[in-house]
C-alpha cells in the first residue's frame, strides 16, 4: 500500500512538474484589411488579431466588423482560424511562414479564403523564456462573399433584407510584442489569449457578435405541441 501512494505521489509530482516548466509558444498579430479591386456592399472589415500557437500550427481569430444596418461594431471569433506553416524558398533558403484559412462553402454561407506570407525572424523573443523563429510582418489577400437573404417575422410580418456582398482585401499583420509576450510570460494558451483578446476590446466598446434568438414561429409551434401532447 504504501509503495503504491509513493508512485502515485511521484506520478502526480512529475505531472505538475510538467505543466510548470511547459513553455508557452504563441504569438499574437494584429490585423488590416485594405478593399482593392471591384466590390460589392464590402466595407465592413475593421481590423482584428490572429493568435497562433506556433507547436501545434493552429490559428484562432477575433475579427471585428461593422454592422450594416446599426452601423455599430462588433466582434466575431472563429471567422479566420486556420492553420501556420513554414517553407523554403527553393533557391535561396529563405524561410517564410504562411497562414491560411477557410471559411464555409455554399449559396447561403459566408465564403471565404485568407491567406498571408512573412519572412521568419529568427530568434524572436517572444516572452516566457522562449525565442521563435516566426514572421514579425505578414501580407496577403483575402476574398470574401456571401448571397443576400431576406426573412419574415411570424408576428409583425415585418420583412428584413440582409445585403449580399463580394470583394477582396490586402491584409497587413505585424506581430504585438507587448501581447505576445504577456501571454507567454503567463503561460496560457491561445483560446485564453483570445478570451483576453476579446475583453480588450469590449473595454474599447466594441461587444460581441450578438446571438441569434428563438423566432415566434418556433416557440408558436413549441406551445402548440406542448398543448395538444396534455390535452384529454
Amino acid at each position: 500500500m504504501l509503495t503504491a501512494m509513493k508512485t502515485l505521489t511521484i506520478a502526480v509530482l512529475a505531472a505538475v512538474t510538467g505543466l510548470l516548466s511547459a513553455r508557452a509558444e504563441i504569438a499574437v498579430y494584429d490585423l488590416s484589411f485594405d478593399s482593392t479591386g471591384k466590390t460589392v456592399n464590402y466595407s465592413f472589415l475593421e481590423g482584428g488579431y490572429l493568435v497562433v500557437d506556433e507547436a501545434t500550427g493552429g490559428v484562432t481569430s477575433i475579427v471585428v466588423l461593422t454592422d450594416p444596418t446599426t452601423r455599430l461594431s462588433y466582434y466575431t471569433t472563429g471567422l479566420l482560424d486556420g492553420t501556420y506553416i513554414t517553407m523554403l524558398e527553393e533557391g535561396t533558403n529563405t524561410e517564410y511562414g504562411a497562414i491560411y484559412a477557410m471559411s464555409n462553402s455554399g449559396a447561403d454561407a459566408d465564403n471565404i479564403a485568407f491567406q498571408i506570407l512573412g519572412k521568419t525572424s529568427k530568434f524572436t523573443n517572444v516572452g516566457g523564456g522562449t525565442k521563435l523563429n516566426i514572421p514579425r510582418k505578414f501580407s496577403g489577400y483575402m476574398l470574401a462573399s456571401s448571397a443576400e437573404s431576406s426573412s419574415v417575422n411570424a408576428t409583425t410580418q415585418i420583412v428584413t433584407y440582409t445585403y449580399g456582398f463580394a470583394g477582396a482585401s490586402k491584409v497587413a499583420s505585424k506581430l504585438q510584442d507587448d501581447l505576445t509576450t504577456r501571454a507567454n510570460n503567463s503561460r496560457i494558451s491561445a483560446a485564453s489569449e483570445l478570451e483576453i483578446l476579446g475583453a480588450i476590446l469590449v473595454q474599447r466598446g466594441i461587444n460581441p457578435e450578438a446571438s441569434p434568438t428563438a423566432t415566434a414561429t418556433a416557440t408558436a409551434t413549441a406551445t402548440a405541441t406542448a398543448s395538444a401532447t396534455t390535452s384529454p
